[in-house]
């Protein structure tokens, strides 16, 4: 149940990230600057690729999450002002993540 939670966090953020990509971003509009565009579109697949990967039990799952997240939170402190709430979802993945990384058996919830 709770690996279903966490695979709707990651679509539904990712689903987030894509706002960058249409969205203005301090007064400019992001189909003529594509290049912030496209980092936050990128941000976008990877944590589509990190649901994708959970829910198909993939092992390294993990760090691609990580890294999701990482580069997540950097494109927020880029856009602080509008983005400001996406760090959150940023908080709760990597706590989730590194709570499954250092134990030594995954919880019942992210078991085959």
């Amino acid at each position: 149940m709770l690996r279903y939670l966490l695979f709707a966090l990651l679509l539904l953020h990712g689903a987030f990230h894509l706002a960058g990509f249409f969205a203005p971003v301090a007064g400019r509009v992001m189909a003529i600057d594509r290049a912030p565009g496209i980092y936050w579109a990128a941000c976008s697949a990877l944590f589509g690729l990190t649901a994708l990967l959970l829910i198909l039990h993939e092992k390294h799952w993990t760090w691609v999450a990580l890294l999701a997240a990482l580069t997540s939170q950097v494109l927020i402190a880029s856009a602080w002002e509008q983005a400001r709430f996406g760090t959150v979802p940023n908080i709760v993945i990597v706590l989730v993540v590194l709570a499954l990384l250092f134990v030594k058996e995954a919880p019942v919830m992210f078991r085959d």
